[in-house]
């Protein structure tokens, strides 16, 4: 009954939502569902005046769940600020991820399907929709490989044509002391329509650091600077997670 309410509101978001924030929330995933875990997290992105482009601040809030092995969801509410305008709230988004690959039979490959709409909840924002692949593989010295593969298309009067694609990808080390460093890299190519040159999409690299403190939170430092015009200059950006 939970996976289907989820379904249905995900059925309503795919009808509309949001382009990125300048100011990107958006992490590197891993594929790996629990089963009846209820996780609570906080994100946090700051840009610098940039070129002309003044300093913006974004806030993201979701709570997740596990329904069994298989299937997760998750809502989410995105408020930001550019430059002196007053905070507002953005978008609001349903996910709904499926594992289909588990690390305990493929030798360490996690591998889920997720489909995602953000509603936006401002003006000026066209509608966009979805579809991602999530892969994870942690090898026996320590170390994982995550990588996720986004497809979507936008809805509304704003609405780009063609179809978005995305990439995200990310190695980490785990320490002895259970902290991981690593690096992050997030690549926007625009739409099937449109790609453009290197410098009209939007590239960014940079370090993660993570983490836990006790049984039950989670951190995330991290910063993604641009490789192309497009990219802001830095996005510096701190998540925290609480699971019950």
């Amino acid at each position: 009954m939970q996976i289907r309410i989820f379904i249905a509101a995900a059925a309503v978001a795919l009808a509309a939502a949001s382009p990125a924030l300048a100011q990107s929330t958006s992490g590197v995933s891993g594929a790996d569902v629990k089963a009846g875990e209820n996780l609570f997290e906080y994100r946090f992105a700051y840009a610098a005046d940039d070129d002309g482009k003044e300093e913006g601040f974004a806030h993201r809030f979701h709570y997740q769940h596990g329904f069994n092995d298989s299937w997760r969801g998750r809502i989410l509410l995105t408020t930001g600020k550019t430059g002196g305008d007053a905070l507002k709230a953005q978008t609001a988004s349903v996910e709904i991820l499926h594992q289909f690959k588990e690390s305990e039979d493929t030798g360490g490959w996690d591998s889920a399907i997720r489909i995602d709409g953000n509603i936006p909840l401002e003006n000026g924002r066209p509608g966009r929709a979805r579809i991602a692949w999530h892969n994870a593989f942690e090898f026996e010295n320590h170390v994982e490989l995550r990588g996720v593969v986004l497809f979507g298309h936008e809805f509304g009067d704003l609405a780009k044509d063609g179809m978005s694609i995305e990439t995200r990808e990310e190695i980490t080390y785990k320490l002895p002391s259970g902290m991981k460093i690593g690096a992050q890299m997030f690549d926007n190519y625009g739409t099937t329509d449109h790609f453009g040159p290197f410098d009209a999409q939007k590239h960014q690299l940079g370090p993660v650091v993570k983490g836990k403190v006790g049984k039950h939170v989670k951190y995330e430092f991290s910063t993604l600077f641009g490789l192309s015009r497009a990219a802001s200059d830095a996005d510096f950006r701190f998540f925290v997670s609480y699971a019950l």
